[in-house]
């Protein structure tokens, strides 16, 4: 299969359905757990347990986004629950080529940065219980 190579321009994200207006950018990581088994009486690994699948991520947005901030001061976790999905596109075609699914996402911090020569971008940082890309 060949590399593919995903258009920023085309591309969307959706939080709880609304597109993120002034999206500059999209990172995510995910870890697991991992402990190794070692054997008895030997100085080598046997095998490997995975344990807690964590998914980090983070949105930078020029100035803000009023969906996100509204979220953030929720503290009730019922309220400040939100899904986020991704929807990469090679080209401007209607359908997406691939979507990533974050689900129960939930905020942990906003930082905010603004430089002489730019303009100010809000950085969201958040986790999800689980992604599913199809």
């Amino acid at each position: 299969m060949g590399t593919q190579i995903w258009s920023a321009t085309q591309s969307k994200v959706m939080i709880d359905s609304t597109e993120i207006q002034g999206l500059q950018s999209i990172e995510y990581k995910v870890s697991r757990s991992r402990q190794d088994i070692v054997a008895v009486g030997k100085p080598i690994r046997q095998g490997v347990e995975y344990g807690v699948k964590v998914i980090n991520g983070k949105l930078r947005v020029k100035s803000s986004c009023p969906p996100l901030d509204e979220k953030l001061s929720k503290s009730d976790v019922k309220d400040a629950k939100f899904s986020l999905q991704a929807q990469l596109k090679k080209d401007d075609s209607e359908t997406a080529a691939k979507t990533i699914d974050f689900q129960e996402c939930y905020l942990d911090d906003r930082e905010f940065e603004m430089s002489v020569n730019g303009v100010g971008v809000a950085v969201y940082i958040f986790t999800a219980t689980d992604i599913q890309e199809s």
